[in-house]
């Protein structure tokens, strides 16, 4: 890997591009292929790059471990165009083995950590990858057939003093890079297809909004220590650690699980300036009772995506943050447009409920089929957006390349994005989305289950709560510990219902049949500990309102 000389790789002007037979806009400027982006990080030399505990990699020592893994990855049958799954938690190794898979030619599949063994099963029987890694106890199961590869077996501090020769591969612009897991309205795991094009656009849009662009950076310029308290296999940990790796910062990554006191220990020890996570980690955060014993002065802008950030929320930050003002940043975007769509900065926030920012420079934004106060659904049209689901031969946007985000809101006559609301039935538990239907699915495929609606309940940490209206078969004792057990063996934790009313009257329905979910959340009762018997004219489990 050798550093580039003084071509220009990244830039700002805009042009017309032809992707999949439908025009879009693209930056004339840009690298085009993910293993570029590892060269362009050398120019930050022996400066620290990635930072855990007491181990410390530079970008020069990162790209040799990189190297070193990719070596390793290949003697175990790795080859361009194959599939490799990372399935683990946030770690160096981690970030090492994607870095060293793009230098193979290979394609990154993200499994998510939090996954059931079922849902692991499904997600790898559909991409059928060469290897996965992983951090998974032998314990827990893989499907058969499929090389396996502990994290911990990684040799990536064995030979770094060598850069490891590896054969050249050609990479097109428009090849698989990432394969990202998306929900869906459906709920089992679909595999979002991201080209190498696709990926590179969501980060080049980032880099022009924080102006960051590597073309643009001096050899002296002050790279930003970020703090990563979201997982790498969510978009929004891809992008932090993409956008840190060519600006030259620093990339602080927590030992073991979350605690407002390990994110409040590192921010002090390693002054973070900037650190992107969901409300439900900022707000434990913030309202920690010992939040005022940890210098927090180095930070700088706290950027967050995966739930809606409140007004209450939004100013809590900034009153424990003082320096932060009015830089509480918004973004807005979804897996299957590859990114971020639409950023505001907190001065633009400010007095704009539901504000998410202007769309960036290559996105289009049209709302389709606004109402009276022009809300609609959210159409984008980018060289971000990924091109198809994995296995699925039509693409996921329409012939013109617009994506329906599922997500409804309206432009100002500032060309503002408001998102006002969801057409999709998903519920976003602390930055995870939950598919309603996939719940649905395993609850009602309990014996004693006659019926049931998955919705999200307001909570006070987590933004939404998993609630779970069932009605049981006429005569069924079940208790709300044998269906959290049932669950329990097909769902991740984070999907499995916190919030339970057990009942033998119907569900309330609409004149079509189909179960009028705003009439449960409404009507939900504080404590559903206990079965709610059925009312007589309920005894047969015909259809009828909730309140009859």
């Amino acid at each position: 890997m050798a550093q580039t000389g003084q071509t220009k790789r990244w830039g700002r002007d805009v042009e017309s591009i032809v992707v999949d037979q439908h025009a879009c806009r693209a930056y004339r400027h840009r690298p085009r292929s993910l293993a570029e982006l590892l060269t362009d990080s050398l120019r930050w030399g022996e400066r620290p790059f990635l930072v855990q505990g007491q181990r410390r990699l530079s970008f020069e020592t990162h790209a040799r471990a990189v190297s070193v893994v990719a070596t390793q990855l290949r003697a175990a049958g790795v080859r361009a165009g194959d599939r490799v799954m990372l399935l683990g938690f946030n770690r160096v190794e981690w970030l090492l083995a994607f870095w060293a898979i793009q230098r193979l030619g290979a394609v990154t599949a993200l499994g998510n950590a939090w996954w059931s063994d079922e849902e692991t099963a499904h997600a790898v029987e559909l991409v059928k990858p060469s290897l996965i890694v992983t951090d998974r106890p032998a314990n827990r199961a893989l499907p058969a057939g499929y090389a396996r590869l502990a994290f911990d077996l990684l040799q990536a501090e064995q030979g770094i003093d060598a850069m490891f020769r590896l054969p050249d591969v050609e990479v097109a612009e428009d090849d698989p890079a990432i394969l990202m897991f998306s929900s869906g309205t459906t709920g089992a795991a679909k595999a979002v297809v991201m080209s190498h094009r696709a990926v590179i656009a969501n980060i080049q849009n980032l880099l022009v909004l924080t102006g960051r662009l590597p073309d643009e950076l001096g050899p002296d310029h002050a790279g930003t220590t970020s703090l990563l308290t979201v997982p790498l296999f969510h978009l929004s940990g891809i992008q932090i650690s993409f956008s840190t790796l060519l600006s030259g910062g620093s990339l602080i990554f927590l030992e073991g699980r979350f605690t407002p006191e390990k994110v409040l220990s590192l921010i002090e020890q390693e002054r973070v300036r900037v650190w992107g996570g969901i409300p439900t980690m900022v707000s434990r955060v913030v309202d920690f009772e010992h939040f005022a014993n940890y210098d927090t002065s180095s930070v700088k802008s706290i950027p967050m995506g995966g739930a809606a950030v409140s007004p209450e929320l939004r100013a809590k930050i900034q009153s424990a943050f003082p320096l932060i003002k009015r830089r509480v940043n918004s973004l807005y975007g979804l897996t299957e447009a590859g990114g971020v769509l639409a950023a505001a900065s907190g001065a633009q926030l400010q007095g704009r409920p539901g504000c998410v920012g202007h769309p960036l420079p290559v996105v289009e934004i049209r709302i389709d089929n606004p109402d009276t106060h022009g809300v609609g659904e959210i159409c984008a049209r980018t060289p971000s957006a990924a091109s198809r689901y994995w296995g699925e031969g039509s693409s996921i946007a329409d012939a013109d390349g617009w994506i329906r985000t599922g997500d409804l809101g309206r432009l100002d006559e500032e060309n503002l994005l408001y998102v006002v609301g969801r057409s999709k039935d998903i519920i976003i538990r602390g930055g995870e989305n939950i598919a309603s239907a996939h719940v649905e699915r395993c609850l009602a495929a309990h014996p004693d289950v006659l019926e049931v609606a998955v919705v999200a309940l307001p909570h006070s940490d987590l933004g939404e709560e998993v609630g779970a209206a069932v009605v049981l078969r006429h005569g069924a004792i079940v208790q709300i510990e044998d269906l959290e057990t049932h669950a329990g063996a097909h769902l991740g934790r984070f999907e499995i219902p916190s919030r339970w009313w057990l009942r033998y009257n119907a569900l309330p329905t609409n004149a079509t049949g189909k179960i009028v979910k705003s009439e449960l959340i409404a009507h939900w009762p504080e404590n559903a500990t206990q079965i709610e018997p059925a009312s007589p004219a309920q005894t047969d489990q015909s259809i009828a309102p909730l309140d009859s």
